[in-house]
């Protein structure tokens, strides 16, 4: 096993000290295998959001989606997920093993909703665009069936707004078009009803620059931010607490580059956010973010190969103190080229902690030479 990379900014710790402080970190976090999962499609696979109810019932959705019963991965295909890369599934709610919701959108579908009945999915009406303006769900958050938050982003005038529509156990309600709010959502989460957040980007000027939203029970806000130099994005989000809630992604002081960017996280305490340390490997880049507890979570992507053949998938752990790299599975089919990256995970009991992604894999049977389902799983979850 590797010793896990140290990242605490402007600290050098002395090699005896770093080894002690590295096995106890190793021995609060999970191991993390992979586990088998099927494959719909020849070239596109990939598993973008993740939701559960139980151990018993997980979903994961994306350009595919597959079901776990607690002992077996299963593909059960939904309306917007197919083989093509730019249609695919972005968000995934899982209320119980006959109820969950799903959302995403692409070129010719446009906004997609869907629903599960406990035997297929079945894509229902949300409100109407115009055609033209490309609606397309990008994130879903909830408490329960009847408070759900689905956010995306329109294009009308090819000016990229962000919408958000809520449903109440009956009707979707459109809650409008936030105010200046041009850009991209990625990521959301929510603790209340009335703590609902999402995170992703905007442009300001010639740079791309974090975006948070936050819904407070009346109204969504653009949130206050401390800019990194550079361009920057935020792709993952998870609140714990209205007085705790983490964001992550990367930053780039020069032009974004998968090969150039760092790791970004943010942490917002109840009264503002700041940037908290992480790793500052070139190369790297955050997408999701999971949590046992407010001292045991795990921020996750990939770490680009300096060689330029491809990324290995990247896991970072936080005892409450500082993020550290921890080791993570890279299944290597293709010795030629490598991508594995991680871009969601849940947490359906304690210690069973899940993850997912992709991984470039010419060795899976029907997936061939493209993106294939990627489940890595903490030893004492399975």
């Amino acid at each position: 096993m590797e010793e896990p990379m140290k990242m605490k900014a402007g600290v050098r710790i002395a090699t005896v000290v770093a080894t002690v402080v590295t096995a106890v970190l190793l021995a609060n976090a999970q191991n993390f295998q992979l586990v088998p999962t099927p494959n719909e499609y020849e070239f596109n696979n990939t598993l973008f959001a993740s939701s559960a109810s139980s151990p018993n019932d997980i979903w994961a959705v994306g350009n595919t989606t597959i079901h776990f019963d607690g002992k077996e991965w299963t593909m059960f295909p939904a309306p917007g997920a197919n083989d093509d890369p730019s249609e695919y599934l972005r968000g995934v709610l899982t209320f119980s093993p006959t109820l969950a919701w799903s959302g995403g959108g692409g070129d010719s579908q446009g906004q997609i909703i869907n629903k599960w009945n406990g035997k297929k999915w079945k894509r229902l009406k949300g409100l109407p665009f115009e055609p033209a303006w490309n609606p397309f769900v990008m994130t879903m958050s909830g408490t329960s069936d009847k408070d759900i938050w689905v956010t995306g982003s329109i294009a009308p005038n090819e000016n990229f707004q962000l919408f958000f529509e809520h449903w109440n156990g009956k009707s979707w309600g459109n809650e409008g078009f936030l105010p200046g709010g041009v850009g991209f959502l990625y990521g959301a989460s929510q603790d209340a009803t009335n703590d609902a957040w999402a995170v992703g980007d905007q442009y300001i000027e010639s740079f791309i620059a974090p975006l948070v939203v936050q819904y407070d029970g009346s109204n969504w806000s653009q949130a206050n931010l401390p800019f990194p130099s550079g361009n920057s994005e935020l792709l993952g989000v998870l609140a714990l607490a209205p007085n705790n809630v983490w964001a992550v992604g990367w930053q780039n002081p020069g032009n974004p580059d998968y090969y150039t960017n760092l790791t970004l996280i943010y942490h917002f305490d109840g009264n503002s956010w700041t940037i908290v340390p992480s790793l500052s490997q070139p190369g790297t880049n955050l997408d999701g973010i999971v949590a046992n507890s407010p001292t045991d979570m795990y921020a996750f992507g990939f770490s680009a190969d300096p060689t330029g053949y491809g990324f290995d998938s990247l896991l970072l752990h936080w005892d409450g103190n500082e993020w550290d790299v921890i080791p993570s599975p890279n299944p290597r089919y293709n010795p030629n080229y490598i991508q594995n990256d991680l871009y969601t995970g849940v947490v359906p009991s304690p210690g069973n902690v899940w993850i997912f992604g992709t991984e470039y894999d010419s060795a899976q049977g029907v997936c061939t030479d493209g993106s294939c389902t990627l489940a890595i799983n903490t030893t004492s979850g399975k």
